[in-house]
This record gives C-alpha cells, sequence and structure tokens, in this order.
C-alpha cells in the first residue's frame, strides 16, 4: 500500500486524482482572482460601493436565470464536454483584462460583462461537476471526494490570497488577473485526460421528459425531500447575509479601516488558515457532533465572526482582530459545504442531479446575487460599517432554521448512502 492509502481510496482512481489535481491548481488562481478583480474595481477604476455590489450580482445572476436549463442540459449528456468548455471559456474572458488594461481602456462596464459571463459559465461548471462526481468515484465515497475537494480549496485559500498580496506588491491588479486565466486554461487541458464519462442513466420510467416536465420534476424533488429543501431555504438565507458582506468587505477595509492591499491580503490569508483548519476538522466534528449539530454549529460561527468584523478600527489590534473574525468565518465553511453538498449528492438519483443541484444553486446562490446588491445599496445608504453588522446578525438566521427542521436529528451521510442502490464502492478503483 503506497503512501498509506486505503485499498478503496478515491486517490486510486485515476481520473479523480487527475480531477482533483487539475481542479487544485484552478482553484489557486481563482483565489488570486478573489482579490485582484474587487482591487481592479475599487483601485484602478475607484468603483463606487453600489458599483462593488453590482459586480458580485452580475456574477451570481446567471445563477438565478440559466441554472434550471442548464440542469437539464447537464442531465442529458456526458459532463465532461462542459466541464472542459466552461474552463476554456473562462480563461478566455479573464485573459481579456489584462489585455485591455495594457491597451487603455478597461472601463467597470467591462468588468460587469466579464463578471456575468463568466458567472454563466461557473453555473455550466458547478452543475456539470456535482452531477459527474458521484458517478466517477461512487456514492460510498461522496464524504472523502468531497472532503479532498475541500481541502485543496482550502489550500488555494491559504496560498492563493497571499500570492496575489506579493503579485500585487509588483503588479497592477488587473495584470494578476491573468494567472487565473492561465489556471483555467491548464485545468481544461487537464481534465482531457479525465477517461469516465458514461450518460447519466435513464429516468425509470425510460420516457423522455420535455424541457418544462424535466425541469418540474427536479423542482418537485428538491421540494418533496426534507434534507434537500430545509437545506436549501437555510443555505439561500445565509448566502444572502453572507454577500452583502462580501459586496462592502474590501471597502469596508480599506475605507473605514484604513488597511492597505498587504493588509487585506493578510487577513484574507488567516482567514483561508482557518478553512484549512475547518476542512481538517471536518472529520473528527461530524464524528463528534454527528451531521446534523455540526450543521448548526457551522452556521452560527459565521456570523460571531462577522460580528466580531464589525467591531475593527485602524491600527495594529484592528488588523489583529479583522483577521480573526476572518478566520472563525471561514473556518466553518468547509464543514458546512462539504456535509451539505454530499448529502445532496447521496440522496439524489442519478438522472435527477443536474436538476437538483441547478435548482438549488439557483435559489440559495441566487440569493448571494441578491446579496450583493442588498449590500452594494445598504453599504452606501447606511455605512459600510452599519452594513457588516446587519450581515453578521442575519448570519445566525440559518442557524435557527435548521434547529427548527428534520436535519438537526441527522448522524450521517452514510445512513443515507446505505439505503441507496446505486451506492457502489467499486467505483473507486483505479482504472
Amino acid at each position: 500500500m503506497k503512501l498509506g492509502l486505503k485499498p478503496d481510496s478515491v486517490v486510486r482512481n485515476r481520473s479523480f486524482a487527475l480531477l482533483w489535481s487539475s481542479q487544485s491548481l484552478s482553484l489557486v488562481g481563482t483565489q488570486i482572482t478573489l482579490v485582484a478583480l474587487p482591487l481592479t474595481a475599487v483601485v484602478v477604476l475607484n468603483a463606487t460601493p453600489m458599483q462593488a455590489g453590482v459586480l458580485g450580482f452580475l456574477e451570481r445572476l446567471p445563477y438565478l436565470l440559466f441554472a434550471p436549463l442548464i440542469g437539464v442540459l447537464v442531465d442529458r449528456g456526458r459532463r465532461r464536454p462542459l466541464l472542459i468548455g466552461s474552463d476554456a471559456f473562462r480563461a478566455l474572458l479573464l485573459g481579456s483584462i489584462p489585455v485591455s488594461y495594457g491597451l487603455g481602456f478597461l472601463s467597470i462596464g467591462q468588468l460587469f460583462v466579464v463578471a456575468f459571463v463568466i458567472g454563466m459559465m461557473t453555473v455550466v461548471f458547478d452543475v456539470s461537476y456535482q452531477a459527474f462526481l458521484p458517478g466517477l468515484v461512487g456514492r460510498g465515497h461522496l464524504v472523502e471526494a468531497n472532503g479532498r475537494l475541500q481541502i485543496s480549496e482550502s489550500l488555494a485559500q491559504v496560498a492563493g490570497p497571499g500570492l496575489a498580496g506579493l503579485l500585487i506588491g509588483v503588479l497592477r491588479p488587473p495584470v494578476v488577473v491573468a494567472i487565473d486565466a492561465i489556471s483555467y486554461l491548464v485545468s481544461a487541458l487537464s481534465l482531457l485526460g479525465v477517461k469516465r464519462d458514461e450518460r447519466p442513466a435513464p429516468p425509470p420510467s425510460g420516457t423522455a421528459l420535455s424541457i418544462r416536465a424535466s425541469l418540474r420534476e427536479g423542482l418537485d424533488m428538491v421540494l418533496r425531500h426534507p434534507v434537500l429543501r430545509w437545506a436549501m431555504i437555510a443555505g439561500a438565507v445565509g448566502n444572502f447575509f453572507f454577500d452583502a458582506l462580501t459586496a462592502v468587505f474590501f471597502l469596508f477595509l480599506i475605507r473605514d479601516v484604513g488597511t492597505g492591499a498587504g493588509g487585506v491580503s493578510l487577513i484574507i490569508s488567516v482567514g483561508s488558515v482557518g478553512a484549512l483548519c475547518g476542512a481538517f476538522c471536518l472529520g473528527p466534528v461530524t464524528r463528534f457532533l454527528g451531521t446534523g449539530r455540526s450543521l448548526l454549529v457551522s452556521t452560527a460561527l459565521p456570523g460571531v465572526g462577522v460580528l466580531g468584523l464589525a467591531t475593527v478600527h485602524g491600527g495594529g489590534i484592528g488588523l489583529v482582530t479583522a483577521a480573526a473574525a476572518n478566520f472563525v468565518v471561514l473556518f466553518a465553511v468547509p464543514i458546512y459545504n462539504v456535509t451539505i453538498i454530499s448529502l445532496r449528492q447521496a440522496v439524489t438519483p442519478d438522472h435527477l442531479l443536474g436538476r437538483v443541484v441547478a435548482t438549488v444553486r439557483m435559489i440559495s446562490w441566487g440569493a448571494l446575487a441578491l446579496g450583493s446588491l442588498a449590500g452594494g445599496a445598504l453599504g452606501g445608504r447606511i455605512g459600510l460599517r452599519e452594513t457588516v453588522l446587519v450581515a453578521g446578525v442575519g448570519l445566525f438566521v440559518p442557524t435557527v432554521i435548521l434547529w427548527f427542521s428534520p436535519v438537526r436529528h441527522m448522524r450521517s451521510v452514510q445512513e443515507l448512502s446505505d439505503d441507496d442502490p446505486t451506492a457502489s464502492p467499486q467505483a473507486a478503483r483505479s482504472e
């Protein structure tokens, strides 16, 4: 047994290992852009709070407009070409930013267009990706696979912002965006080596449904299943307040707190260490508390952290407090994300996965778009610090929702997978 891996570990699945490694690289680039793109709007183009909110809104808007139709598309054909195409197109779009900056005609309007179209490609990738994974690793290995992917994301959150801070120290933010474009291109090329790409299993009836009936079938699955329904509602509310915070986060740190670009990068990096710690603590936390209670804890912690962030003022103490608050917020994110995604994949039949993921994305991620817009509007009307405070209070609402739902009584994801006859540990063998 090499590298101490279990005989049935998903890492021994060549296609998953290739998918995992390519995504890890892309995630580093994405985290760089997380810092560089908003700073391009704020520092280079002098964006207002409302413009910063609109930028985030446009990136999320495609979830509201296109997610259900994309879900139907994903459930009717092979998913790998969609993954490759969306990565390649995102590389092209992001590459246009440094080119425009170099030629001297970069504008906030272009950032709006790029944010919207990248958001559309992200919908395609996210829905295809989550629908593709169960067939790649087997439903009995979803928690392990999603956990490894979350660790990669957390590592990227640690390395990406710190690297962005170093790069921004010597390059302008638009130029740094080019690195993310390259990472998406490499990811698209790597996905060409993923061999396993079966068409989704046909529905039990064997009858092809109309687009309208297909959309209704996915929505009905989400609304009827108690785990899917309550998790979606809690996620939508949490996302709304989280992106209300995100819309003003950089402006708050730079204009109210007086933090420079290097300080912003440090705060994000420390928060990313929290995400990494949360990813590694996922197993112990869920084993000790159970799935339901760990979800309650992971939805409550962000509110605690954001309320702490609202108290931050300038100086060294303020910088330390902001970093600690961000650590608390992001510690909870991987615990929540891995659990919710694994639950969704475990309870959803293969022929419905694309539509279920798309329906949940439309509602919960569509709330991100509305949250960005609300955060930008509030930031301009009541002030940046006050908007952070409102977001912190609002982030406790998902905990209340889950407390009164059947989700909090769940002990494990595996108990759902065991009830699914499609769960197959054999699918995790190397190819």
